[in-house]
């Protein structure tokens, strides 16, 4: 008992004060990004007609463009400002941005066109909070405790997936999708007041003046010169094509595989992200990792395993359990990359690396949500499954034979 308690004190987020403040305003706002995303998916799926797949699949898309138009450029902004500022800008534009669509709809005057300009709109802010966040765990914590720090910043959105997919049903049912979007704008006002407090200094590391399209150019160099990074980045891509479209796929086997109500789309979900927090939490507490490759392909294999057992069930106890094994390989191999990446990355440069990272891994994106869309309007949502399946397995190996990036901890 004693060894328990002496971890939990050992943990960042009990060492780290301002880690500790950054981390409950992001569960907070990452529940509400849940509700959110629960409400649209349901809303898009009851009033987009005989096309309801196909605007789903775009609709998301819409939601992955901005990061990879402006991901690096952002990322360039971030390394160059204040990082407490950024996030509190991020935040009351993606508070205000929720807001107007919340009184779009209970005006009666939502449209599929207004829905895919306000959401594009509300995606532009993420990156710019997301390079700067990655560009803090650093500061806010210690060389020692970064590994941990980093799965447990990883956990935020798989714990909030957590409650938000358990909740999301009951939410609905009370306040609509209109109340769900009030409740997201809230939670980017509580991530607002969390950030506010932070008292640690994040302001750019010291440099002798350079232009922005200097900084910019740095960036890009630095990861597109680096073969090792760049072989990972761009099997990661490659991965995220085939994995991505369970976002949609989901919300699809609920309404026309199961024909279930959006209580089991929340089901599944909260299944989906318990797995991802399991292991995320569980590797909070790990203060090293072994093989990372051996885990990447393990966590990639399994990831097609379970895509395929989803193919072959119709049981949704089955789906859960299957959804929940997907969600734990997804996280835990998210969580592994990052904290190579953490340990490999100067400082100086996290903003701009994490920034063209997530513009690379979500390139693939739009072009996977539509022609998952695209696949299950024409043909079902069991050959997507199958499809993606096979592609992950095929790809999984991969991992085993790139140009390895050496794991060390930050000077």
């Amino acid at each position: 008992m004693r060894e328990v308690i002496a971890e939990v004190k050992a943990h960042p987020l009990a060492l780290f004060a301002d880690f500790r403040r950054l981390f409950a305003g992001r569960v907070v706002s990452a529940v509400g990004d849940k509700f959110f995303s629960i409400a649209v998916a349901w809303w898009v799926l009851t009033e987009a007609g005989a096309n309801s797949k196909l605007h789903l699949g775009l609709i998301m898309a819409v939601n992955v463009l901005p990061v990879v138009v402006f991901g690096p450029l952002l990322g360039t902004l971030s390394d160059r400002s204040n990082k407490r500022r950024v996030m509190l800008a991020a935040d009351a534009a993606r508070a205000a941005l929720v807001l107007a669509l919340a009184v779009l709809l209970w005006s009666g005057r939502l449209s599929l066109y207004w829905l895919y300009a306000i959401c594009f709109l509300i995606s532009g802010f993420g990156p710019l909070f997301e390079s700067a966040v990655a560009a803090s765990i650093f500061r806010l914590t210690s060389p020692e405790k970064m590994p941990q720090a980093v799965a447990t910043d990883s956990s935020v959105l798989q714990l909030s997936n957590v409650i938000g997919s358990a909740l999301g049903s009951v939410l609905m049912a009370a306040v609509g999708v209109a109340g769900a979007f009030l409740f997201n704008a809230a939670g980017y006002m509580a991530s607002f007041a969390a950030v506010w407090g932070i008292k640690t200094g994040l302001e750019p590391e010291g440099r002798v003046d350079s232009s922005f399209i200097s900084e910019f150019r740095e960036g890009l160099a630095y990861t597109f010169g680096n073969k090792p990074i760049l072989a990972l980045i761009l099997s990661f891509a490659t991965f995220n094509f085939f994995v991505s479209p369970i976002l949609i796929l989901i919300p699809m086997i609920v309404k026309f595989t199961l024909r279930e109500s959006v209580t089991w789309l929340a089901v599944f979900e909260a299944f989906f992200a318990l797995g991802s927090a399991s292991l995320a939490v569980g590797l909070s507490f790990k203060k090293s990792y072994g093989s990372i490759y051996g885990w990447l392909f393990a966590s990639l294999l399994l990831v097609g395993l379970s895509f395929g057992g989803l193919y072959f069930t119709a049981n949704k106890y089955a789906a859960c359990a299957l959804l929940f094994a997907a969600g734990a390989a997804l996280g835990g191999g998210n969580t592994i990359a990052i904290t190579l990446f953490q340990a490999t990355v100067p400082d100086a440069m996290k903003g701009r690396f994490f920034s063209v990272l997530t513009t690379l891994a979500y390139a693939v994106m739009p072009l996977a949500f539509m022609t998952n869309g695209f696949l299950a309007d024409r043909f079902s949502v069991g050959f997507c499954l199958a499809f993606n399946a096979a592609a992950v397995l095929a790809l999984s190996c991969v991992v085993l034979v790139i140009p390895r990036v050496e794991y060390r901890a930050q000077p």
